[in-house]
């Protein structure tokens, strides 16, 4: 189901009042299963000790899958998990680069699917994550790997119904996104099998899906 053509990676975004069957650990074991490259656990209503036990349950699924989990918002989640990453957005970043904190890899772009490989082989530096940020314009793209960012996700796209009456920021703003800097982007919003592979033609990294991820 997952499989994406030109090597180009899918990241299932959670959030678990979508889902439709299940729990959130049976939607994640599908979602890895069927060929997800990463999980990036965003449930921003939970307090530190619910996201914790739940980034506990889940990084049991993605280590048997040997594929990473990244943690939105909680950087004290995602250090006491032991994630991969770390995810913010431009005002995190410009926060936990105002005050100084060291907790990204800096990767090189052509060293991220390395990087990304050697998550596989269990060989990172667990004291170090992975900063990935979400950026809305081309500005911010540019601000946010001048903070120290590894990669960015962008958007949205495509009108989706995560983010009503707002439309989608289309295929230029990803292109633009991407030639303005030099670290991996993935692109999210309103992505469907409809316009995978247009977006799949671009110089993106490779996708992030919410909904779709959710319903499985």
């Amino acid at each position: 189901m997952f499989e994406l053509k030109q090597n180009k990676k899918i990241f299932i975004v959670t959030n678990r009042h979508l889902i439709e069957q299940g729990n959130i650990y049976e939607v994640i074991e599908k979602c890895a299963a069927k060929g997800a490259d990463g999980i990036i656990l965003r449930e921003k209503d939970l307090d530190y000790n619910s996201l914790k036990k739940m980034a506990e349950g889940i990084k049991n699924i993605t280590d048997r899958y040997n594929i990473p989990l990244i943690i939105n918002g909680n950087m004290d989640v995602a250090r006491d998990v032991t994630a991969y990453g770390f995810h913010t957005g431009i005002e995190g970043i410009r926060i936990i680069a105002s005050s100084n904190h060291i907790i990204s890899k800096h990767i090189e772009k052509e060293d991220f699917e390395s990087a990304y490989g050697h998550f596989r082989r269990k060989e990172y530096d667990s004291k170090q994550l992975v900063l990935g940020v979400s950026v809305h314009s081309v500005e911010e793209a540019i601000e946010a790997e001048n903070l120290g960012a590894d990669y960015l996700i962008a958007g949205h796209v495509f009108d989706t119904e995560c983010k009503p009456g707002l439309k989608g920021r289309g295929i230029d703003f990803i292109e633009k996104v991407c030639d303005s800097v030099n670290i991996p982007v993935i692109a999210i919003g309103g992505i469907t099998s409809s316009n995978l592979n247009e977006l799949l033609r671009k110089k993106v990294f490779g996708i992030a899906a919410m909904s779709y991820g959710m319903r499985i």
